[in-house]
């Protein structure tokens, strides 16, 4: 019997070396490897009989050697290593497959017990593998590979392209037997994991799924779909009652949804297909995808495709319901317009109705409700929701009702902040003559003044006008022209100077526009001043 040890840290092994008892075990060779790139290279150099790995290594994972050993090498047996130590509850999970999983610090005295364990199971497959041929052992390969080949449209759905494939690869598949699909998806995970653990959990959830669902009368096919969704796929003669079948699916997925739930800590739903023949499968599968990605409310739940009703994404907004909740936030009743919200989104019946495009529009209203707050405020949206994580809140609203619900209470809380923080904020004139005032002595812009008051610059000039009753350039000139009168009046400073102190940099250009505005030259202005003291 001969093991593989794969730690990053030589010390590790070093100490899994010398803490057990390899004799005791029948263990007679023992290798090592320090990353992943060198354990594949001692698999295929060694007949390898159990592969000992850490988890998480800086040049690859243990999950990544793990699916590389399945495929290459499956008869090998691997236990995993690892520091996470509120991981109790996988435990029982990771048993209903051929992995066991052991907590670090190491218990040596357990870990000779868990290699006992699977000493045994080995030389319980390998009295099996006597009664049998490799084709046996391999068969379970050759099927999930014709269902990946067969759904992604490498295999025509025809009987000559699916009779031939079955004879080239020696599959006894009957054509006319019926054929049933169960797509099984992690909605969300009750507690947060990182995403080498949400990988380590969906290999138990396929372990979960092939211990729970059995249905007698039935040969299944376990396969792993994508990174979140496992595919049952089962096989039946055409005799069989579908009533009976489909009740019996049900009661297995129930039992699969509590315990996922229970241990491995996620929320799954069940999509259940229709009884067809093999040719009408990638049209089912295609409907249960479509059926779950329109699944927007992550509750635990098993859905028949028989039974399902499409509705489209229509909005009920016949009191004007926008129009209304912006009148509610100019009065500052944000929990009214949040209390209406949740009210009209959570009602059983309106469930029903709750797909992808629904929420799409619904966030589309939402963000309209946000720039209708904005421009009653004079602010620039960008000033509200400019920040990364608003941003991707917004993204992710349409993906699910709690994730709508994320991005609505956000917003509402961005929105009263900043009324809060702005209850006693000037208007926006008096915010630019401030401005205006706090600068004469720069070259500013228009736009660096409509910046500053978060307006639009024509906004901002036509109701300054308004209320001012000149221009803001001409508001601007004025005011510098009034400096530079008390500056020549009261101060000993030169032209030059008080140029430069009114935001003229260039002597001919005050020059022109002192003498314009006042019908003498800065100098004429202060002789003159001078002469009658």
């Amino acid at each position: 019997m001969n093991v593989l040890i794969v730690d990053d840290e030589i010390s590790a092994i070093e100490a899994v070396q010398n803490g057990i008892q390899w004799d005791k075990l029948e263990i007679r060779n023992i290798y090592t490897a320090t990353n992943v790139k060198d354990a594949i290279r001692r698999l295929g150099d060694y007949p390898i009989d159990i592969l000992l790995s850490d988890i998480e290594m800086p040049m690859g994972s243990g999950l990544e050697l793990l699916k590389w050993t399945n495929e290459h090498v499956p008869n090998v047996k691997c236990i995993f290593m690892t520091c996470h130590a509120d991981f109790h509850f996988l435990q029982e999970a990771m048993r209903l497959g051929s992995l066991d999983y052991i907590l670090k610090p190491l218990d040596y005295s357990k870990v000779e017990h868990v290699l006992s364990n699977t000493i045994e199971k080995i030389h319980t497959e390998s009295i099996l593998k006597e009664n049998s041929n490799s084709w046996i052992q391999n068969k379970k390969t050759v099927v999930k590979q014709f269902w990946k080949d067969f759904f992604l449209g490498e295999i025509s759905p025809n009987r000559d392209s699916l009779t031939n494939y079955f004879r080239q690869k020696r599959l006894d598949f009957d054509l006319e037997k019926g054929y049933l699909p169960i797509l099984i998806v992690t909605k969300k995970w009750t507690e947060e994991f990182s995403k080498v653990d949400q990988k380590l959990l969906q290999y138990a959830l396929r372990n979960i799924a092939d211990e729970l669902v059995v249905i007698h009368e039935t040969e299944k096919d376990m396969i792993s779909f994508s990174d979140t969704s496992v595919l049952v796929m089962l096989r039946m003669n055409p005799g069989l009652d579908v009533k009976h079948l489909y009740k019996r699916i049900e009661e297995c997925c129930r039992l699969l949804i509590d315990a996922a739930e229970k241990y491995i800590k996620e929320i799954v739903c069940c999509y259940v297909g229709l009884k067809q023949t093999i040719y009408d499968m990638p049209a089912i599968i295609e409907s249960l995808q479509e059926g779950d990605f329109n699944n927007v409310i992550y509750e635990s739940n098993v859905f028949f495709l028989h039974q399902w009703t499409f509705h489209k994404a229509e909005l009920d907004y016949s009191d004007n319901s926008t129009a209304k909740w912006r009148e509610w936030l100019k009065q500052g009743r944000y929990d009214q317009v949040l209390i209406e919200i949740s009210a009209r989104l959570t009602t059983q019946e309106q469930k029903i109705t709750i797909n992808r495009d629904f929420l799409t529009k619904f966030s589309r209203d939402f963000y309209y409700l946000i720039f209708a707050f904005a421009s009653d405020r004079h602010v620039f949206i960008n000033e509200l929701f400019g920040d990364e994580r608003s941003f991707k809140l917004l993204e992710r609203a349409s993906e699910s009702l709690d994730d709508l619900f994320v991005w609505v209470n956000h917003a509402m809380d961005l929105m009263r902040n900043f009324d809060k923080t702005n209850a006693n904020r000037d208007n926006p004139v008096e915010r630019t003559k401030t401005y205006i005032q706090l600068h004469l002595s720069e070259e500013v812009s228009m736009e660096q003044i409509a910046n500053h008051v978060h307006l639009n610059a024509d906004y901002l000039t036509r109701i300054f006008k308004k209320e001012v009753g000149v221009s803001i350039s001409r508001y601007l000139i004025n005011k510098k022209m009034e400096m530079s009168k008390d500056l020549l009046i009261h101060t000993d400073k030169s032209i030059g100077e008080v140029a430069m102190l009114v935001g003229y940099y260039n002597y001919s250009s005050f020059n022109r526009i002192f003498t314009k505005e006042t019908g003498i030259s800065p100098q004429e202005f202060k002789n003159n001043y001078k002469s009658n003291v």
